[in-house]
């Protein structure tokens, strides 16, 4: 199911703007909406991750937050095999946990962070309301992790640099100069409502799956 922001839409149509020659003709058409898919799905996973863990006393916050990882970086290598960007999985698990540091920190700030969390999942009326919580949060973490992964990409594009041959600090460095001139906050926000409005509402599950690439 596709429950894509509208961030992340204006993020695949300037990637696909800015993107050059093979780049370019991999993410035209049938190409970008797939990318919106794989971005889609990894959060929508990631979400339902969170409300299977996020409900364990004393441990749920940092949990499901940790869980998080493997979604990121299987999401990023998926981007990048549907383009025909040359990055290793290595690579994409650097990048993947360099970007989660930073939003996570902001994510946690929306619920007062995990002491929070922990503190409702003692409780019986506070597990359901927790495991929301953190299904949330997980969303919005992977979905702007994957917008911010577009915007890295077209700032990388714009500039010539080949992708394939930059170091991993040279990508990460690029990646937080993306977060830092992005309102991550909004977009955590945003994000995070649009989650919970759709879970009450029945349009998703809390259920849905995704495979994730293996180490």
């Amino acid at each position: 199911m596709s429950m894509g922001m509208g961030i992340l839409l204006i993020a695949i149509k300037e990637l696909v703007q800015h993107a050059p020659g093979a780049y370019k003709e991999a993410i035209e058409g049938t190409g970008a909406k797939e990318i919106e898919e794989i971005i889609n799905t990894h959060a929508l996973g990631a979400a339902a991750a969170g409300l299977g863990v996020a409900w364990i006393p004393g441990a749920g916050g940092t949990a499901a937050l940790m869980a998080v990882a493997g979604f990121i970086w299987s999401m990023y290598y998926r981007i990048n095999k549907k383009i025909g960007i040359p990055i290793s999985k290595a690579a994409a698990k650097s990048l993947g946990s360099a970007v989660l540091s930073n939003l996570a920190a902001n994510a946690m700030l929306l619920v007062g962070g995990t002491v929070l969390v922990t503190a409702l999942s003692f409780t019986g009326i506070g597990n359901v309301f927790s495991s929301l919580i953190m299904a949330a949060l997980d969303y919005a973490v992977v979905m702007v992790a994957g917008v911010i992964y577009l915007k890295l990409l077209t700032k990388l594009f714009k500039a010539g640099h080949d992708l394939g041959s930059m170091s991993d600090s040279d990508l990460k460095s690029a990646a937080e100069g993306v977060i830092r001139s992005e309102n991550v906050n909004k977009m955590l926000k945003d994000a995070k409502k649009q989650y919970t409005f759709a879970y009450k509402k029945g349009t998703v599950s809390g259920k849905e799956t995704v495979d994730l690439e293996e180490e």
